[in-house]
């Protein structure tokens, strides 16, 4: 019974953090989105679209919005809540004639500063589902935002790779606006009204799908009655923009989770070199993916089961920021090329192999990989040399399970066990 209060507590917590991940107020929405849009406009000439933060390069801000004014003749600036006016660095349009463009800008220190909005789950949402949208209206020169709220009214494919269809008042200068679900998160990028899917569509009608034509003809009965006319909008997807984005940027990791994991911090702590501090990262997260933290340490089938997704994540941003010399699957390679494997695991667990036969791979890894040292393991948190000549030196304290309730030993072939069947 003495443990009976600590039980209620973590129950009372889970149940907390799970609401925490639930529907916000429409004005918390109102306010983060605030903080995230931009509003892009030419230097000398009229109009205007709104854009939003995205995570991207630690050293620059990153911007998605409609492709459409961004091609359009003309120096582009971009100003933020703050008022500041920055000049546009770099433009990316998506392939595929995707109605979708990246921009960036310098911030004013190493690291911008701004809050990106977070990606949502196209899945999420279903015919009915309310969402909202913030931008800067064509109405005001100033930046002033606008919020609104709409209703999904269906999820079909159409042109430039709109497919979400939702009701709302039709506001000019919105273009790039993100469209949020009720947790916040952006599901869409807000564009075209019917009546430009109507021109888009014109031209190409003897080439559309079945879906498309029945698009087509839906949308212009909605067309022919014109208290309608402007209360139609169409987004693109924000799983199009997570594909396309890598296309695009082939060497953007995007930090995607199967588990809901967020590796902002990681990333920022490998781009500033800080390996230490990163390695400790890695490990704290390795028992978040697992979903562990409470308990501190991971068990077996813990380790046989850590998502795939997550594991190529940490592995691809600690390719990216150290060259190639450290990750996962660089110490996996070496791991194996030593004769070290899951059969050779399995082996010694039935009884095939001797412990010392076992151990004997393990140590040669260790001193492969710098862990070893006067035939004594290291404590590698101790000593991290950012310019250590060992190739897959780190991660470490995720490999050997440094602070957790486990063997070193064991735990590293079963982890290498799995980055094998995760074929990282």
């Amino acid at each position: 019974m003495k443990f009976l209060p600590r039980i209620i507590g973590l129950i009372f917590l889970a149940i907390t953090l799970t609401n925490c991940s639930r529907e916000l107020s429409s004005e918390k929405i109102a306010y983060r989105l605030e903080r995230s849009i931009v509003k892009i406009s030419s230097r000398n000439k009229p109009g205007h679209i709104t854009g939003f933060f995205v995570s991207g390069e630690t050293d620059v801000c990153t911007v998605v919005t409609s492709a459409n004014f961004i091609k359009k003749e003309g120096e582009k600036v971009l100003q933020t809540n703050d008022e500041k006016v920055w000049d546009i660095a770099s433009m990316k349009i998506f392939p595929s004639n995707i109605d979708l463009a990246l921009v960036t800008f310098q911030p004013e220190g190493k690291k911008c500063n701004y809050p990106a909005l977070k990606i949502g789950n196209l899945e999420n949402l279903k015919i009915g589902s309310s969402i909202y949208i913030s931008g800067f209206p064509i109405e005001s020169e100033e930046l002033l935002p606008k919020f609104v709220s709409g209703t999904v009214s269906s999820l079909a494919k159409s042109a430039k790779g709109y497919g979400v269809y939702y009701q709302f008042l039709n506001i000019n200068g919105m273009s790039g606006s993100p469209v949020v679900d009720v947790r916040g998160e952006v599901v869409a990028v807000h564009g075209m009204s019917d009546l430009e899917i109507i021109q888009s569509l014109e031209s190409k009608k003897t080439s559309l799908s079945d879906a498309q034509k029945s698009t087509f003809q839906q949308v212009v009965k909605r067309i022919e009655t014109y208290d309608e006319l402007n209360t139609f909008h169409w987004g693109i997807p924000i799983n199009l923009f997570q594909e396309y984005r890598v296309q695009a940027f082939p060497h953007y990791v995007p930090l995607v989770s199967e588990v809901g994991v967020d590796y902002t911090k990681l990333r920022d702590l490998l781009a500033a070199g800080n390996w230490e501090e990163a390695d400790k990262e890695t490990a704290t997260l390795i028992l978040k993916v697992a979903d562990r933290v409470l308990q501190e340490r991971l068990d077996r089938e813990d380790l046989q089961n850590l998502s795939c997704k997550d594991l190529s994540t940490i592995d691809k941003l600690w390719l990216k920021y150290s060259n190639g010399q450290f990750g996962f699957s660089v110490q996996e390679k070496i791991y194996h090329s030593l004769g070290g494997s899951w059969y050779v695991w399995k082996a010694y667990q039935l009884g095939g192999a001797t412990e010392e036969y076992y151990k004997r791979y393990e140590t040669a890894f260790g001193e492969k990989v710098g862990w070893r040292e006067g035939g004594e393991w290291n404590l590698v948190w101790d000593s991290v040399n950012p310019n250590t000549p060992y190739v897959g030196h780190l991660p470490w304290g995720a490999v050997v399970g440094a602070g957790e309730w486990i063997k070193t030993v064991p735990r590293m072939g079963l982890f290498f066990s799995r980055v094998d069947a995760c074929r990282l």
